[in-house]
């Protein structure tokens, strides 16, 4: 397995939650990204799960060096990019919920033409789109315009029920697929962000083991690929 220096960018309460596991990534030193390790020579692994302030800085570093990029943030311009480097593009890194992901994506066209509602639901402070809820509507041919998404605390609590504990830290969707009097509910609910850390360590060894082209990948493709 090829070590390196791995490198987290952002401030919120996922990067806080990724460097928290820093003594646990056999595949490397984890560090804070900090703008003084532009110049660095070598290859490294970056992790970006900010608001996209120093996504230039990590254009500019990973197209020099050659670096892999694990793009965590959703709605920004590593979505639409055509790299000459690895990036790899997560809109979730819990693995249970991946792996649900990628069933949809391979068999969500068999629900086609049946009642097909989504709804999400985050903490308040989110202000990026929802990733893991467009997947899941991209995967059932449903228009993301149709995606509910809600962020009022006394809905998430006393509705969806949500712990008060966790108000600030949850991801939650449901998806209901409807035939008259027949109904499929598809529920995911993650509590905190210990999941998502330990979702992207088993991404970092994944990418560790295995040469990568210089191109975009979906995090869904190590799915696929049996290596997740």
């Amino acid at each position: 397995m090829e070590k390196r220096k791995i490198f987290v960018v952002g401030s919120g309460k996922l990067a806080s939650a990724v460097l928290s596991l820093s003594t646990t990534y056999p595949s490397g030193e984890v560090l804070k990204w900090d703008s003084e390790y532009l110049s660095l020579p070598e290859k490294v692994l970056l992790i970006h799960a900010g608001s996209g302030r120093q996504l230039n800085e990590c254009f500019e570093f990973c197209s020099r060096t050659k670096s892999t990029l694990i793009e965590l943030s959703t709605g920004l311009e590593t979505e639409i990019m055509q790299p000459d480097f690895p990036l790899i593009l997560c809109p979730n890194t819990s693995l249970l919920v991946l792996k649900m992901m990628s069933v949809l994506k391979a068999n969500g066209h068999h629900f086609e033409g049946f009642d097909i509602s989504i709804t999400e639901s985050h903490q308040a402070a989110k202000k990026t789109e929802p990733g893991t809820a467009y997947s899941f509507a991209d995967s059932l041919k449903l228009s993301r315009d149709k995606v509910v998404s809600t962020r009022d605390t006394n809905i998430q609590e006393h509705k969806i029920g949500i712990p008060p504990a966790y108000l600030d830290k949850h991801a939650y969707h449901r998806i209901e697929i409807k035939d008259g009097n027949d109904e499929v509910v598809i529920e995911t609910r993650v509590l905190g962000h210990d999941s998502y850390a330990k979702g992207v360590k088993a991404i970092i060894e994944a990418v560790s083991k295995q040469p990568l082209e210089n191109r975009k990948y979906s995090v869904l493709e190590l799915i696929d690929k049996q290596l997740l």
